[in-house]
């Protein structure tokens, strides 16, 4: 099963638990950790962790139900796992049901960059690999949805 395919049928089977978590992984040099996270893992109860990260090609969104893991970078740093439950644009959501979830497609790289997910207090989360890195929303910015040529596969 490739990865969007493997990430539909994860989506599939979060819908309507409660969000429980999110851990991020991010680079770390220097005791400084850089602001977008390379990974970003989703623990729904009752559920499997599913991990978002960047593919291969610096574009696309992959998945997988394999949990992140720390990696000694030696002189170039190291990657750690943080909570981020109770950063910005997380707060909102953890404790809450997920009730709708998209992809997200660029039609300027024509693959699934993102995935756009909806809770019950009206609050969405957005994730999307642009230029290979990982970047959290609220809502997508227009220009970025008009510039990428972003559009929402509903899954649900």
């Amino acid at each position: 099963m490739n990865s969007p395919e493997l990430m539909i049928t994860w989506l599939l089977t979060v819908l309507g638990k409660k969000l429980l978590s999110v851990n991020a992984l991010f680079h770390v040099f220097c005791f400084e950790r850089d602001s977008a996270p390379q990974e970003v893992g989703l623990l729904f109860e009752q559920s499997e962790f599913g991990r978002l990260y960047g593919g291969p090609d610096g574009a696309s969104l992959c998945f997988s139900l394999s949990p992140i893991s720390n990696c000694d970078l030696g002189e170039y740093g190291r990657q750690d796992i943080f909570c981020i439950s109770g950063e910005l644009y997380f707060s909102d959501v953890v404790g809450r049901r997920l009730v709708s979830a998209s992809l997200v497609q660029s039609l300027a790289e024509d693959i699934v960059v993102g995935v756009a997910l909806s809770f019950d207090n009206g609050f969405c989360l957005s994730i999307l690999n642009l230029g290979d890195e990982l970047f959290i929303y609220d809502e997508i910015p227009e220009e970025i949805v008009i510039s990428e040529g972003l559009s929402l596969i509903s899954v649900s």
